[in-house]
């Protein structure tokens, strides 16, 4: 199945590596706004304070194994197709 907002990722990646390195400390949880052209790093007690109940605690587990894995969560937020979509990506070393 074709993902369209993998390629958005990919042309995005150096944007969205440089604000992830500049709060990497943190540990943010990434968000790429489709109509916005905006990428935010979001601390991820305020990020899933944002979500609804039955989404945090799963967007919890995911963001747990991502650093335990030195692995970083994007999501996808697309409001005119109604996609919100997450990613669970490497960190470059």
């Amino acid at each position: 199945m074709h993902d369209p907002y993998l390629e958005l990722i990919k042309e995005q990646w150096p944007s969205i590596s440089d604000t992830y390195n500049r709060y990497a400390e943190q540990r943010p949880i990434m968000l790429v706004d489709v109509q916005e052209s905006v990428i935010h790093a979001y601390p991820v007690e305020e990020f899933i304070m944002l979500l609804d109940a039955p989404s945090r605690r799963q967007v919890e587990m995911q963001y747990h194994r991502a650093v335990a894995n030195r692995q970083m969560v994007l999501f996808v937020r697309d409001t005119d197709n109604k996609v919100f979509q997450s990613y669970t990506l490497a960190l470059e070393d």
